[in-house]
């Protein structure tokens, strides 16, 4: 199994508008050039004994090309609820896009992306940025995988930043004020761009 970096966004959704979550979802998958006929079948919210709600999940990678570089991607959705984590007032749908780590990265080490996938990462999360409102979008790694939105709801504020990219709309903007000297900032649109200096080297917003 390869290891994933993720671009992930949260909509409040439970069994009432699960369908609805799925088919936005669709069709933003397919705006993107992505097949989206995994999530077309009819998908019902159910829980698994953990809390989890995984349906949806079984989506395979994808190959997508862009100006003939080949990448997979695989489309990915979660339900977490309140008997996951308390904090929750609510049911909350995960949508994710997961990139091979190894086809993205130049180096493991500070996890510099290569300039040829740059474009692609960023101009989904925007793409994401607009369709889904209620969450910020996070480009997060392995290690980081849903970190900073489950530090907002939680309260840890140590563990906001620990992603390698952000769109942050505007009512989550006094969230991240503290900014990180490893990183960049802008205020855009109602809109907070943040990227790891280590990372995009510069600010995609400003290039993509």
């Amino acid at each position: 199994m390869p290891e994933y970096s993720h671009i992930q966004t949260y909509l409040k959704c439970g069994p009432e508008n699960f369908k609805d979550g799925i088919k936005h979802f669709s069709e933003v998958l397919t705006s993107l050039g992505l097949d989206s006929k995994y999530f077309t079948v009819e998908l019902e919210w159910e829980l698994s004994d953990n809390g989890f709600m995984y349906v949806g999940g079984g989506a395979k990678a994808q190959l997508y090309v862009n100006n003939g570089n080949r990448l997979h991607i695989r489309p990915y959705v979660i339900g977490w609820t309140p008997e996951v984590i308390k904090e929750l007032q609510e049911s909350w749908l995960e949508v994710s896009l997961l990139f091979w780590t190894e086809e993205i990265e130049l180096d493991w080490r500070t996890g510099q992306l290569k300039e040829e996938h740059k474009s692609v990462v960023w101009t989904m999360m925007e793409k994401f940025s607009k369709e889904f409102r209620e969450s910020g979008v996070y480009f997060t790694n392995e290690v980081t995988d849903g970190k900073p939105w489950e530090a907002l709801i939680c309260g840890k504020k140590a563990e906001v930043w620990t992603f390698d990219a952000a769109i942050l709309p505007e009512h989550l903007i006094n969230s991240y004020l503290d900014s990180q000297p490893e990183m960049f900032t802008s205020i855009k649109a109602n809109n907070m761009f943040v990227a790891r200096r280590s990372v995009w080297m510069s600010e995609p917003w400003l290039n993509y």
